[in-house]
């Protein structure tokens, strides 16, 4: 159950307004959960009411913000530990799937424009083919390869 005094609404998608010099949030919210890719499979980070537990390490293996908590979230400002103000911006789900620019914020497009691609191909959203179409193809690979190696292991069975 998300906070309202986060200023977040359920279903909606929101990212993180990075500025150089303080630490980068390359993924968005749903839902009172921080994740970094669109497929929804990990959360990394999550709200326990205002407060925003972000579950990074450092190269060494540490929490990247003391106790994980690495700030509190109001009115769509985040305000990290050490005092820094970041705000929050509403994202379509399919800005998630656009290709990132250099400072890891997703790219924003107008919500009624399609793009040249979306609109010759349905099953494409924001640029990116839809992975599940690949998934059986992977499957028979797979079992195409362990097909093949019980064969080749049998042969080289009966030439000993």
């Amino acid at each position: 159950m998300l906070d309202k005094a986060t200023g977040m609404k359920p279903g909606e998608r929101y990212c993180v307004d990075n500025i150089e010099r303080t630490h980068q949030f390359p993924g968005f919210f749903l839902d009172g959960k921080y994740y970094l890719g669109p497929e929804l499979l990990t959360a990394v980070g999550w709200l326990e009411g205002r407060q925003f537990i972000y579950d990074s390490l450092d190269a060494q293996g540490d929490p990247v913000f003391p106790d994980r908590i690495a700030g509190t979230l109001d009115d769509l400002k985040l305000t990290l530990i050490d005092g820094t103000r970041l705000d929050l911006s509403r994202i379509e789900a399919r800005a998630t799937l656009a290709s990132q620019t250099t400072h890891g914020q997703p790219q924003r497009e107008p919500e009624t424009a399609l793009t040249h691609r979306e609109e010759q191909d349905p099953s494409v959203m924001g640029g990116w083919p839809n992975h599940k179409s690949k998934a059986p193809l992977i499957i028979g690979a797979a079992l195409l390869g362990l097909v093949a190696g019980l064969f080749i292991r049998r042969v080289q069975r009966k030439q000993r």
